[in-house]
């Protein structure tokens, strides 16, 4: 009977270890599955926030200026023959940084300007020097100007104005001292990790009051964007 007995002890406690051991196997791998589990998740979330963050640097665009129509006159016929400009370019942080009034005959205002647009991978990376479109202002023009006649707003080849000398604004200064030839050959723009190098020009027929942002979109090119009209006494005293 004791032999019975004993046997039965060691049974059960054999048994009970395995079951310890089972259940400290089982508890180990909930534990390192949970652990598997939250790692994916924070995988997951940091992968979200990272395409979230492209989209956004994708479809982030900024304020280049903003143009007021303080003047217009008309002839005997009452088409519009001259129209007065106050042009103010913005820096980045979208402050004054030159203000140029500008008249020009007819009423149909065009704005040109240089672009410089980089591979949608690196702006969505938000690439220190290739991380937005690069947009140097050139002149403005109208419907009765012709380009070559157009009033000059930025010095082709330089940086504009509020640049300083980084190696940001070295790059960029590169860029558009070659800009032409850039342009032009497609084995150049790739060494300078450019897309497209173009000419740009926006038009907008305008009347007195009418007030416009121009504005560049980070992978994009330049647009002239409508703002609310002011009252004829504001003229010309409209900060951007």
């Amino acid at each position: 009977m004791a032999a019975l007995i004993r046997g039965i002890l060691i049974t059960l406690i054999a048994a009970g270890v395995i079951l310890f051991i089972f259940l400290r196997l089982s508890i180990d791998q909930r534990q390192k599955a949970l652990e598997e589990i939250e790692a994916l998740n924070q995988q997951l979330e940091q992968r979200i926030a990272q395409r979230e963050a492209m989209l956004e640097r994708l479809g982030r665009s900024r304020r280049l200026a903003h143009l007021e129509i303080i003047e217009q006159t008309s002839g005997d016929a009452g088409d519009p023959v001259e129209t007065t400009i106050e042009f103010i370019e913005l820096n980045e942080d979208g402050r004054e940084i030159a203000r140029q009034r500008i008249t020009v005959p007819g009423a149909t205002i065009y704005v040109d300007a240089w672009t410089v647009k980089f591979d949608h991978h690196q702006v969505a990376e938000g690439h220190p020097m290739q991380g937005r479109t690069l947009v140097l202002l050139r002149r403005i023009f109208s419907d009765s100007l012709a380009p070559r006649d157009g009033i000059e707003l930025d010095t082709p080849g330089a940086v504009p104005p509020g640049y300083t000398a980084s190696d940001v604004s070295r790059y960029e200064q590169g860029l558009w001292e070659q800009f032409w030839q850039i342009a032009t050959d497609n084995t150049l723009a790739r060494a300078m990790g450019v897309r497209v190098a173009q000419g740009e020009a926006v038009y907008k027929p305008v009347e007195k009051g009418d007030r416009y942002e121009l504005i560049v979109d980070a992978a994009g090119g330049i647009s002239l964007m409508p703002l609310d009209r002011v009252s004829p006494g504001a003229l010309g005293s409209a900060g951007p």
